[in-house]
This record gives C-alpha cells, sequence and structure tokens, in this order.
C-alpha cells in the first residue's frame, strides 16, 4: 500500500501538477502509514508546510487529523502537540460543516484521551463520534467505535 501511494498516485500529482492541496493530502496520509509502520524517518516540518499550504475546506480537518495521529504515534511527548492539532480539526470541522470528518476527529481524540489515561473524557468523545456517525448514516463507523467505547468501559 505504502509503495503504491507514494509510487503511484502521489508521482502523478507531482507530475501532473493538479489538485495540490490533495497532492500534499497524500503525503500526510503516506507519513502516517509510514510511522503506523514504524518507519521513524518522518520530518515533521515538512508535514506541516503540507498543512498550511492546504486551500481546500474540507481536507482542513483530514490533514490536523492526520499530524495529530502521526505525533500521537510517535511518543508520550508529543501527545500535547497532538491534542492540539486534534483540537483545531474539531474547530475547523464544525465550523466547515463536515460532519463526517467531525466524527473522525471525535473518535481520534477519544483514542488520544484513552492514550493519556483520561478515560472518563475517551468515553466523552468517542459517544460524541458515535452521535455524529449515527447523524451520517455510517453504521460500520458506529459500531466501530460502539466497540472502542465498550472496551473503555469494561
Amino acid at each position: 500500500m505504502v509503495r503504491y501511494l507514494k509510487g503511484r498516485s502521489i508521482s502523478l500529482l507531482e507530475q501532473s501538477r493538479i489538485l495540490p492541496s490533495f497532492l500534499n493530502l497524500a503525503k500526510l496520509a503516506l507519513a502516517l502509514v509510514k510511522i503506523l509502520g514504524r518507519d521513524a524517518d518522518i520530518d515533521l516540518e515538512r508535514l506541516y508546510s503540507y498543512q498550511a499550504a492546504n486551500k481546500m475546506k474540507g481536507w482542513v480537518g483530514y490533514m490536523q487529523r492526520y499530524l495529530s495521529a502521526i505525533l500521537m504515534s510517535i511518543d508520550k511527548k508529543h501527545l500535547p502537540e497532538a491534542e492540539n492539532w486534534i483540537r483545531r480539526a474539531i474547530e475547523d470541522d464544525s465550523k466547515n460543516g463536515t460532519r463526517w470528518s467531525l466524527a473522525q476527529d471525535f473518535a481520534h481524540c477519544g483514542e488520544l484521551c484513552k492514550r493519556k489515561g483520561d478515560l472518563p473524557k475517551a468515553k466523552e468523545k468517542l459517544s460524541k463520534a458515535i452521535e455524529i456517525f449515527k447523524e451520517c448514516g455510517a453504521d460500520g463507523w458506529v459500531k466501530r467505535t460502539e466497540e472502542a467505547l465498550a472496551a473503555i468501559q469494561e
């Protein structure tokens, strides 16, 4: 998957010089896949520049959430910065009316709170994500998030 993203999608976007904001979103997604695969070769400043160059409102929350997930996956000392990014994502997705992305933000925020050890807040955020996923008709995401919530309550 990583090879495909890097080899095909990103190179096509770079060559065609179209959709620069989508190219930056793809680069952030690739960085997230790499960090989740334990590839520690991440240039945070470059990743921040991708988000700063974004011109598409619909992708603001995605980019901020991806940055939060990347930071959360690096180590515990990056958790406060990860929390700042997900707060920004929640704020921007609320303002932009991107409800499904907002639900993703709350689900991610719940996982971040869980990692920090704040279980009451994690439950609150996951419950909010479930509520919004239901509004969106995202039944699979509702089930997945309910399972994450149930795992905390046990």
